[in-house]
């Protein structure tokens, strides 16, 4: 559990005024209707706000203090809604100083990415968010990143180094829930195929875990063909390289009939599915929502997808990295898992995408 003290926002929260007339009440800075003043007040005493936690967010933007960001945006749609919860933290923290700096590699590649973080660092930032590309990075990471600069990973976790606290998925439960939608989906007759794209990175190898495990466990009668590993270190490459893989086993598997896409690159596995003419008899099943799933999935071309709500999870990491900075958060667990949504033709109308829950 994390352990979380009551910040401005909270009062803000609380009281049902902005995080500015928190800070006018506070510091008696300009004017404030009696009505604010009473609600902030009573907030201020319902959550047993301290004032001294105002004064270090003060003295941190005296410092000037800076987070940097660094991710592959590579498969730009995924990595487009993650800008959403970027921006959405930017907005929040700017009335307290805080400068956000972002940087981007356009692979998942490992020396890109030392090369993005060795330039947030030569900015002075006080803490790192980003992606890791590579299991391999966690000596790398120890060199590379100064001891005072705090650093926390975001959707692929990296074992072994000293990040602070890692925010994702459980890919490997995720992985057997998509073992037992296919099994359900496809009438307890399931001869599949993986779609691999990324398969160095941890979070991949967990899902095809998850899913072998979880045939395993429950002796689903699901017979996997082939697990396809995709090509998948630029974007270009990486949709290509799914589109034709896909017709090529279409073609080299007649029994054939579902797909399991191990991430978001399900919209362009799908694409072949419908050009083949397989729609209907072939299944696509995975990851994340891109501008077409939505198509897909009332078509039955995709019968499910897991969404991971990939904005949330940047906003939540700078937001809970920022209040650590400043010493209003201490962090108990270091592996924080986010909740994951099941996409399917029904349930799209209900489903928040690209949209979050501000904490």
């Amino acid at each position: 559990m994390i352990k979380k003290q009551p910040t401005i926002k909270d009062v803000a929260l609380r009281s049902g005024v902005s995080i500015a007339t928190v800070d006018r009440v506070l510091h008696n800075r300009g004017k404030v209707s009696q009505k604010n003043l009473k609600a902030v007040t009573e907030a201020i005493e319902h959550l047993s706000f301290q004032p001294n936690q105002i004064a270090r967010a003060l003295s941190v933007r005296k410092n000037n203090l800076k987070i940097g960001v660094t991710y592959p945006k590579v498969e730009n749609e995924f990595w487009a809604e993650i800008d959403l919860g970027i921006t959405s933290a930017k907005n929040l923290l700017r009335p307290f100083g805080v400068e956000l700096i972002i940087d981007h590699t356009n692979r998942y590649n490992r020396n890109d990415q030392l090369k993005s973080i060795d330039n947030l660092i030569k900015q002075n930032v006080n803490g790192i968010i980003f992606t890791p590309v590579s299991d391999s990075l966690a000596d790398m990471l120890d060199q590379h990143i100064p001891e005072n600069v705090h650093f926390v990973t975001v959707i692929e976790d990296i074992v072994g180094s000293r990040r602070l606290f890692h925010i994702g998925p459980d890919d490997f439960q995720i992985g057997a829930l998509a073992a037992k939608l296919i099994y359900l989906y496809t009438e307890k007759n399931s001869k599949v195929i993986i779609l691999s794209p990324n398969a160095r990175f941890t979070g991949t190898q967990k899902r095809i875990s998850g899913f072998m495990s979880k045939i395993k466990q429950e002796q689903l009668n699901i017979d996997i063909l082939q697990i396809c590993n995709v090509p998948s270190e630029t974007e270009e490459e990486s949709y290509q390289a799914i589109y034709q893989i896909t017709l090529d086993c279409i073609r080299n598997h007649s029994s054939l009939n579902a797909i399991y896409v191990t991430n978001g690159l399900t919209q362009w596995c799908a694409d072949a599915v419908k050009d083949s003419g397989k729609s209907g008899k072939v299944s696509v099943f995975g990851h994340e929502f891109t501008s077409g799933i939505g198509e897909f999935l009332e078509s039955g071309t995709v019968a499910a997808t897991i969404y991971q709500k990939p904005a949330q999870q940047f906003y939540t990491a700078i937001c809970m990295l920022y209040e650590f900075l400043i010493g209003d958060r201490t962090i108990a667990e270091s592996n924080i898992v986010t909740e994951c949504s099941i996409l399917i033709k029904e349930s799209l109308p209900f489903i928040k995408i690209g949209g979050m829950d501000l904490l």
